[in-house]
Parts: C-alpha cells; sequence; structure tokens
C-alpha cells in the first residue's frame, strides 16, 4: 500500500509515508518547503499570493526565505485556523475573493505538485482534521483532497481518501503504550488544543491490528482501536505569539510607532523568544525598524511569559479541555486514576509550565512527549497498515424547525456526541406544515456545540482573532451548510402532494447514521402513505 499522510497545521504542516525497507512511518522532506534542520520535517502554513486570478502562491519556508513572510496583505497564515473556525471576513485580492477554502485548496496543490515532481503517486492519502471541526471542514478535506491529488496520468488510479481525528492519530503514532492500554493525547499546536482519550487495540501483535475487519464483530475486536472521550477548543501557539506582541507594544508605548508598522516581522520574533524560552529561562531578539534605521533589543523571561499566559486565561482553558475529557470518561466508566499514559503533541506542549501543569494533573501516570511535531502523520499512516477504529460523534445534531407560537426558530435534538454509529434503529420525528397551503417542508441539519460554564470561545473580528470566556453554559446551532450570507440551507425537501396544512401531521421522518457516518434520511408522507426519501445520504458526520 503507497500511503501518504498529511497533518496540516496551523503553524507547520508534516507530511509521511510509509517505509517499505524498515516497515516505519518516515517523514517526507522538501527542500523548497520545510524548514532548515533539525526542524526539516515541518513545512510551515503559509501562503504568499502573488497572483490570486492565474493561482501562482508561494508557501512554506520559501516564503520566509524570500522575506515574503511580513508582505501584507498578500500573506495569510492560520489557514486552518480560519476553515474550521467558519471565519466570513473574505479580503479580495487581484479581483478574487481568498477564501479560506481557497487558501487551503492553493496549500494541497502545491504539495501535490512537489510530490508529483518526486515521482510520489500515492494510492491512499490519510488526513487529519481537529476533534471541533465542523462537517463543512471535514467536507471540504475530504472533497479538495480528492479533486488535488488525483493523478494526471491515465494509468494511474485515483487515491483513496480517508479522515482521521488529530488526537487519535497521535496515540496511534506513540510507541509508548502497550496494546489495550488507555491513551490521552493532549495535541496543542498552532490553533486548537485537541484531546482525545483512547483505547488501543488488545492484540499485542501491531502488525495484525485491523487484520480481522469484515469478519464477525468478536472475533476482531481485540485489533480494534476504541475512542472514548474527545474534546476541543480553538487555542494555541498562535496567541502566544499575539499575546506576546501586543504585550510589548503596550508596555513599550514609546516606541512603538515604527513597530507598528511592521507587525509581522514583531510577531515572527515573539514567536522565536516563545521557542527559545522553552529551552532557556531568558530570550532575546533584535528588531531592526527600517523606517528609523535603528534596533531595539527585545528580552523576555520565562517566568514574564508564564505571568502572561496566567492574566490571558491560558491554563484555564487547559485546565477546562482536561476536566471536560475527564468528565466524559467518567460517564463512560472511566476514572481519572485509570488514565496511565498520557501523550504531548504540538509546538505549545514544548512549553515547560505546559508539560508541568499536565504532569501535575496527572500524578498518577505517565508523560510522554519524544515525538511532538511527526506523532499524528506517523499514526495516521497505521490506518494504512490496517488499522481500525471503533469510533463515536464527536458533535451533537438537530433538526431546525420554525416554531409558531414564538415565531422563531428552535431545533429538535437528534443525535448527542458520544454517540456510535451505525445507529441500530433510526430516530424518528413527525412533522406539520407551519402555514397553510405548503408546498414542501424542509429539513435543515446543523451541529449543536455546547460550552460549560466559563468556557472559551474564539472568533474573528475582521482579520484579527478574539477570545472570550462564556459567562454560563452555552448551546448553538449551526447548520450544515449555509449561503453567502450566513443563511442555512436545507439538506433536503419534501414536496407535499397535496398541500400542507398547519393543524396536521404530514410527514414521519426517520433519522439513521450510516457506518460510513453519513446522515440518512426516510421520508413518509402520511396523507397518501408515499414514500418520498428513501435511506437518502444528506451529509458526512464527525
Amino acid at each position: 500500500m503507497n500511503a501518504i499522510a498529511i497533518d496540516f497545521g496551523s503553524s507547520n504542516t508534516v507530511i509521511a509515508r510509509w517505509n517499505i525497507a524498515t516497515d516505519r512511518p518516515e517523514n517526507i522532506n522538501f527542500e523548497n518547503f520545510s524548514r532548515p534542520f533539525p526542524l526539516d520535517c515541518l513545512i510551515p502554513s503559509l501562503v504568499y499570493v502573488q497572483n490570486a486570478d492565474l493561482e501562482l502562491v508561494e508557501i512554506g519556508q520559501r516564503v520566509i526565505d524570500r522575506g515574503k513572510d511580513c508582505a501584507q496583505p498578500r500573506l495569510f497564515n492560520q489557514i486552518k485556523r480560519r476553515l474550521v473556525a467558519n471565519v466570513n471576513y473574505v479580503p479580495k485580492i487581484d479581483g478574487i475573493k481568498i477564501t479560506p477554502e481557497w487558501l487551503g485548496s492553493q496549500f494541497l496543490r502545491k504539495l501535490s505538485e512537489e510530490l508529483r515532481s518526486q515521482q510520489i503517486f500515492p494510492s491512499e492519502i490519510i488526513l487529519t482534521a481537529p476533534v471541533q471541526a465542523y462537517e463543512k471542514y471535514l467536507r471540504w478535506l475530504e472533497e479538495s483532497g480528492a479533486s488535488i491529488f488525483a493523478p494526471n496520468l491515465p494509468t494511474l488510479t485515483a487515491p483513496r481518501i480517508r479522515v482521521i481525528d488529530e488526537p487519535t492519530a497521535a496515540a496511534l503514532g506513540y510507541e509508548a503504550s502497550a496494546a489495550g492500554s488507555l491513551v490521552l493525547a493532549i495535541d496543542f499546536g498552532g490553533g486548537t488544543l485537541d484531546l482525545a482519550l483512547v483505547r488501543l487495540p488488545q492484540s499485542e501483535n501491531i502488525s495484525k491490528w485491523g487484520e480481522q475487519v469484515g469478519r464477525d464483530r468478536p472475533l476482531w475486536t481485540e485489533y480494534q482501536a476504541d475512542t472514548i472521550a474527545k474534546t476541543g477548543y480553538t487555542i494555541g501557539g498562535e496567541d502566544i505569539d499575539q499575546w506576546l506582541m501586543q504585550d510589548y507594544l503596550d508596555s513599550h508605548e514609546s516606541d512603538a510607532e515604527g513597530k507598528e508598522t511592521n507587525l509581522s516581522m514583531l510577531k515572527f520574533l515573539m514567536e522565536r523568544i516563545k521557542i527559545q524560552l522553552s529551552e532557556s529561562e531568558t530570550a532575546s531578539e533584535i528588531f531592526f525598524d527600517i523606517t528609523t534605521q535603528s534596533t531595539t533589543e527585545i528580552t523576555y523571561t520565562r517566568k514574564q511569559l508564564e505571568q502572561l499566559l496566567q492574566s490571558k486565561g491560558f491554563y484555564r482553558v487547559l485546565q477546562l479541555a482536561i476536566d471536560e475529557l475527564i468528565n466524559r470518561a467518567f460517564n463512560k466508566g472511566i476514572l481519572k486514576g485509570d488514565i496511565k499514559t498520557i501523550l504531548l503533541v504540538g509546538g505549545c506542549t514544548l512549553i515547560p509550565s505546559v508539560r508541568l501543569f499536565v504532569e501535575d494533573y496527572f500524578k498518577m501516570g505517565k508523560v510522554y512527549s519524544h515525538k511532538p511535531f511527526e506523532a499524528i502523520a506517523h499514526g495516521a499512516l497505521r490506518l494504512s497498515q490496517g488499522v481500525s477504529l471503533q469510533d463515536y460523534l464527536f458533535h451533537s445534531y438537530a433538526i431546525r424547525y420554525w416554531d409558531r407560537g414564538t415565531s422563531q426558530w428552535k431545533y429538535q435534538p437528534l443525535f448527542r456526541g458520544g454517540q456510535v454509529y451505525p445507529t441500530r434503529r433510526p430516530v424518528e420525528l413527525v412533522l406539520r406544515a407551519t402555514q397553510p397551503n405548503q408546498t414542501e417542508i424542509a429539513l435543515t441539519i446543523g451541529e449543536l456545540e455546547s460550552r460549560p460554564l466559563g468556557g472559551a470561545e474564539v472568533s474573528f473580528e475582521g482579520d484579527r482573532l478574539i477570545m472570550q470566556f462564556e459567562p454560563k453554559a452555552k448551546e448553538t446551532f449551526q447548520p450544515l451548510q449555509t449561503d453567502a450570507s450566513g443563511e442555512g440551507i436545507p439538506q433536503a425537501i419534501a414536496m407535499l402532494d397535496p398541500l400542507g396544512q398547519p393543524d396536521c401531521d404530514r410527514l414521519k421522518v426517520l433519522f439513521s447514521i450510516s457506518a460510513k457516518r453519513e446522515l440518512l434520511i426516510t421520508a413518509i408522507d402520511l396523507i397518501n402513505q408515499r414514500q418520498l426519501l428513501t435511506d437518502y445520504p444528506v451529509a458526512k458526520l464527525q
């Protein structure tokens, strides 16, 4: 099986393939795109738009080497974060709307071109996604992956596209756990904090994981990994860089005027300071102001960084995320003390205070952190070696309806997060028309996102990231599909003949989930007992 795995990250991207000779995963390093040694397994997730109309872009380290990482407004970072957060801010360059989907597709396209230049034509591509990603992001990931990585040679077949959530991939990527053990993967990268509690397959022979898939369940469960609990927040290293930059500007107002004209360079220096503080108590960088031809030394201590993180609620979010996962695990009979293996993934886990926070929280467990960057891509590759996952829904889902009494939209829950699929029996609803002589009933499905008391919510104001803490528990409805104005688009429409009336039960709808995570709808007209839809696939759920 000629497979590659792509861990598309907010700050960096890792690509790996399985080395048949060594029977182990290995990173693919691109001379044009990868960071310098020893971080040459990382490709900076940057896109510089040279000409949007002609789709001429540059990505990765080449953008930095050519000094274009400060070239606003044609430079774009945090692309994955924009995709996951459903950003509405869409600038225009060269007459083209630069959507997050457009940027992400251009980034993947350049990677595909580089793979072909190295004569790498994979038969399978495994992509990774945050656990809190909306269905819209997952659909884009699968569809764009299928089109971008389609071979341009008639003798080659299109690669199979698969998606696995990042923390589960990390659990498979680390080799610090015994078969059948509980593993908590904490993925704290540039833009997201994802956690997943996974029970690894029972079989001691990893090479046979997934080998029995397709036979009777009792015969092959020992080869199957089981995801027990997940949670995720949109916060990461990009926030720290932003906070450091703003803290410096606020505390040096007298000499900040020139620096505000070159915020990209200042943020770049703050990222370097943050990285240095993971290894030393003090870090300094020299800022050169091209307007005044003067230099300024910027110095921070590790204690100053930790105080800044404390004031911004950074540790509070980490505490909330772990508590949330522990509570979900408890509901499935797993206690905190049962978790003996904790795996750290992502650049933020290199921050000493983060590692100490996790070690203090799990005093009875052992924390592993020796593969912070490549564990996800390496773990995803194991799917190509036969690993199968018994998974469940991370999100909750509901159908939207119009309440005539209050004259406003409401929603009826269908499936709750944590439910295993495929479903054994469908969820049944009986619907009526909302007005006289109605010609159709539209079925608009959406995701329900719940945040506990004090939860953090990240949003964009224009091109600026904002993080707020909710004063109370909150549940929001996000349609699976929206139009340009953000209005929900129905996943299915049942035509009524004769016309529907508000005082009469008219439509019986059955909702189920297939083994492929597809939401299936069956709609029956109760007036004439006619089946309007039969197991109609409307969306792929997460």
